[in-house]
């Protein structure tokens, strides 16, 4: 069973980021950011460390009614105008934060004094003449997207004010999720149940390609790319089914996997070792998927300890009629309900009912956070 964490900071948390090292692949990061929601004027943006001689901390259970003051220590923090929609880290240093109020904010931290400071703000997203929610920020290089509840994305160069370019009409309904998909190319997963490209060196605004699941038009949250095989896409949404697609495909997901009882908020592939996968509901689960058995080569394990329960759950394909065929070798595209099961393990195991909105992993570290005004760390995870 896994190990849980928790540190109690009378906050609900709507994002949560390690921050990258400096050796990116040759140190493993000890500091990360959250964001807050649901806490009028004061939200606030938080920079936490879990350093050495702090990563061994008590084991959190529901029944302690007041845990002991431990875990990450919080390094600095700033107040946010409005709930935090989204957090990327744009270099070690520098932080983008999305706001509910449609504004974008780039965070500098001054190590020396332990502040965090505005270094840039953009008011990029609104309806007509009132602001609407930046619902999501990435970053490539230099590159910046930004998408929101108005269908707009816009694009954001780092020093200039105006934005390099704005796609006003890019959706006619909300834009819940965008990332890189290739240098030059994004992906947007909307309120319809649809995934879009767009092509950023082309003058039109259209997207280039749109894929879409079948039957009822369920509301799409979120979307990750495959760190090494970026045409491989997992996206979750309302229903809490978990979208494999393969980008090279037309249209439809390679794969739906049923998933969580409620709404999926976030999906992550693990940067390094991508046949794994974890994900984050508002049932209050966050869920360990690992497809290492039906891969035919295997990574050696990055880490050991003792997983969590594992739990059979279904896999679902599409109708032949509208399911493509399986294409390469990576283990994500050719899952066969009849021939593999993938190991799936709640990580949470009944230590909180209250919705996990975010998450992310690092190493072998999950962290995540969401309405229990708690950040949970999750340490010590099998990673093959």
């Amino acid at each position: 069973m896994a190990e849980v964490n928790a540190k109690f900071i009378s906050q609900k948390i709507s994002k949560i980021r390690w921050r990258p090292t400096s050796q990116k692949g040759l140190e493993q990061s000890d500091t990360f950011v959250t964001g807050s929601w649901d806490n009028g004027a004061a939200n606030k943006v938080c920079l936490w460390t879990q350093a050495e001689g702090e990563k061994e901390q008590l084991n959190f259970s529901v029944s302690r009614q007041q845990p002991p003051e431990s875990g990450p220590r919080l390094l600095c923090e700033v107040l946010h105008c409005g709930d935090v929609t989204d957090i990327q880290f744009f270099n070690h240093e520098n932080i983008l934060v999305a706001s509910s109020t449609g504004q974008v904010n780039l965070y500098k931290h001054f190590k020396n004094s332990q502040t965090l400071g505005v270094a840039q703000s953009w008011h990029v997203h609104k309806n007509k003449q009132s602001p609407c929610p930046c619902t999501s920020v990435a970053c490539r290089g230099q590159d910046v997207v930004t998408a929101g509840e108005d269908g707009r994305l816009n694009i954001l160069a780092i020093g200039q004010q105006a934005p390099v370019r704005s796609i006003e009409k890019a959706d006619s309904c909300s834009i819940n999720g965008v990332n890189y998909y290739k240098h030059y190319e994004v992906i947007t997963v909307n309120s319809s149940g649809q995934l879009k490209v767009y092509d950023l060196r082309q003058p039109e605004d259209e997207p280039s390609r749109i894929f879409l699941l079948t039957g009822e038009r369920i509301p799409l949250h979120c979307v990750d790319t495959h760190p090494s095989q970026p045409h491989i896409v997992a996206t979750g949404g309302q229903d809490g089914v978990l979208c494999i697609w393969d980008m090279r495909q037309e249209k439809f997901p390679v794969t739906l996997l049923d998933a969580h009882a409620a709404d999926m908020w976030e999906v992550k592939f693990h940067p390094r070792y991508p046949d794994n996968l974890f994900t984050c509901s508002e049932d209050g689960t966050v869920w360990h998927w690992d497809v290492t058995s039906v891969s035919h080569t295997r990574t050696p394990a990055q880490s050991q300890g003792t997983p969590g329960s594992v739990q059979s759950r279904t896999v679902h394909h599409l109708p032949a009629t509208t399911q493509p065929k399986p294409s390469g070798s990576n283990p994500w595209l050719t899952i066969d309900a009849s021939k593999h099961r993938i190991e799936v393990t709640n990580l949470m195991h009944g230590s909180n009912f209250l919705p996990i909105n975010t998450l992310d992993i690092e190493s072998n570290t999950v962290i995540c956070g969401g309405d229990s005004e708690a950040i949970y760390v999750i340490p010590n995870l099998v990673i093959r």
